[in-house]
């Protein structure tokens, strides 16, 4: 079975999705409250998607 790897793809694409949201939501919203929850949201979001990846691994040709 040929397996393209659409999972790790996908997954790096919706990290960089967080970390891009998370870098422009604290240069704009700098000192605003907004900028605490968006903050968090998306850094919980970026770190579970690291946890995905570290706990369950690349998907593999079998």
């Amino acid at each position: 079975m040929n397996d393209t790897g659409t999972g790790n793809t996908v997954r790096w694409t919706v990290f960089g999705l967080l970390l891009a949201v998370n870098v422009i939501a604290n240069i704009t919203l700098k000192g605003t409250w907004p900028e605490i929850p968006i903050s968090v949201l998306t850094g919980l979001g970026a770190v579970a998607v690291v946890l995905d990846f570290l706990i369950r691994g690349r998907r593999r040709e079998r």
